[in-house]
């Protein structure tokens, strides 16, 4: 989706854009978790939707390293984004703005569904690379 140019550049240097995505899944959780849940105190618009962009130039990265592997891109981000909450959670242990954060739904719910984006980013993009290129 981001082009012929972007896949090319991943295939050629696939170990250093694992490792991009990887920082920037772990990071973006972290950082934007009490920035992206809507109804929750704290929420900002303009956060989720720079997470959602980095998302989804993640999800490309992705098109281009694990080509129909769904399964894998789902466990690597759920375990990705889990750490960066977990990060997130370890730094500002007590403060009293994590406290509406801190219950089961939000804690199992946000790795879950940071997850299901990417994938459905990545099976969106995966599908519009096939119809335009020739896939490899």
């Amino acid at each position: 989706m981001l082009g012929e140019n972007f896949y090319e550049e991943v295939q050629k240097k696939p170990l250093f854009f694992l490792i991009y995505s990887i920082l920037a899944i772990v990071f973006f959780t972290g950082i934007t978790f009490t920035f992206v849940i809507p109804g929750l105190q704290g929420f900002k618009w303009y956060f989720f939707f720079i997470a959602l962009l980095i998302y989804f130039v993640v999800a490309n990265i992705f098109v281009g390293l694990f080509k129909e592997r769904l399964s894998l891109v789902f466990l690597l981000t759920l375990i990705c984004s889990a750490l960066g909450m977990g990060w997130e959670l370890w730094l500002e242990w007590g403060e009293y703005s994590l406290v509406e954060h801190m219950n089961q739904v939000v804690l199992i719910g946000y790795p879950c569904i940071i997850a299901f984006i990417i994938l459905l980013m990545f099976h969106f993009s995966s599908k519009f690379k096939k119809k335009n290129s020739n896939y490899r």
